[in-house]
């Protein structure tokens, strides 16, 4: 779906891997740079042994050391974990790198403004529909995505009884991508981080004939053959994506569901405030 580096392969774990090993001088380099390793790419070579203490030979046999060919392999490396969303990677030494409430607020709005730009109500009129009709609804998000399908999944089962959440705990995708059928709508959420199981199983829910809405950001590559793809952007000025474009755009989708289902929909949930009472529930 993204660019994304295996975990053993990272810089902190490989310094993690060999810090038993590290000379005195290669592990003083390995307590600057396990603080804030997003910094690596600002630094030369040089600059980095000025600002860790140690001599540029020691940054050459540090590096080599952890598997890199290079200094600037491992420059490149961390752009590359920086570029698939590491919040340590993307995590600056400044404090002030997030900036004011207003930036975000102003970055957030933004971030609304153009995701919201490139819908129409037409065609989230058509997804809701789709949902409405479909034998079942699945909703699908690996890694933090899942808490994205969590919540629309959540909003829209007051009408829609057939919604179902994957992945369940202690249960493989493999029994539910052979269960996909047409008449199906498959959600994914699929922004940043998360994992190449999400395009194999759109490009198996499309294969098996059902509907699919993808939902991604910027930094989604190649996911998959969906039959509506939705960008939300996710720009942060600090480490952790902004994500108010995605629940926008869920709570928007969740109430024109709501709003389509008619007097079906109304009777479910007014039997679920019927339920609510006899289970001495607040609503």
């Amino acid at each position: 779906m993204s660019t994304t580096i295996s975990a053993k392969d990272s810089l902190v774990a490989r310094i993690a891997r060999h810090r038993d090993g590290l000379s005195p001088t290669e592990r003083r380099l390995a307590e600057f740079l396990i603080d804030f390793p997003g910094n690596l790419p600002a630094y030369t070579a040089t600059e980095l042994a000025n600002a860790a203490r140690v001599s540029n030979a020691a940054v050459t046999r540090f590096f080599h050391r952890l598997g890199y060919e290079s200094y600037n392999d491992a420059r490149r490396q961390v752009r590359l974990e920086q570029k698939a969303g590491s919040p340590l990677l993307l995590l600056s030494g400044d404090s002030n790198a997030s900036d004011t409430l207003r930036a975000h607020l102003e970055l957030s709005v933004q971030n609304l403004s153009e995701t919201y730009g490139g819908l129409s109500e037409d065609m989230i009129d058509r997804i809701a529909q789709a949902m409405l009709a479909a034998k079942r609804v699945w909703f699908v998000g690996f890694r933090n995505n899942q808490s994205f399908a969590a919540y629309l999944r959540w909003q829209v089962f007051r009408v829609i009884q057939t919604s179902i959440l994957l992945p369940v705990a202690g249960e493989t995708i493999a029994e539910y991508a052979v269960t996909l059928k047409k008449g199906d709508v498959l959600i994914v959420f699929a922004l940043r981080r998360s994992t190449p199981a999400s395009s194999r199983l759109i490009a198996r829910a499309v294969e098996a004939g059902a509907e699919v809405l993808c939902v991604v950001d910027s930094a989604t590559e190649n996911p998959g053959p969906a039959t509506w793809l939705i960008t939300c952007q996710a720009r942060a000025a600090g480490p952790l994506d902004n994500h108010v474009a995605v629940i926008g755009l869920s709570h928007f989708l969740a109430n024109r569901v709501l709003e389509l289902s008619g007097r079906e929909g109304r009777r479910r949930m007014a039997a679920i405030e019927a339920a609510h009472d006899a289970f001495d529930e607040e609503p």
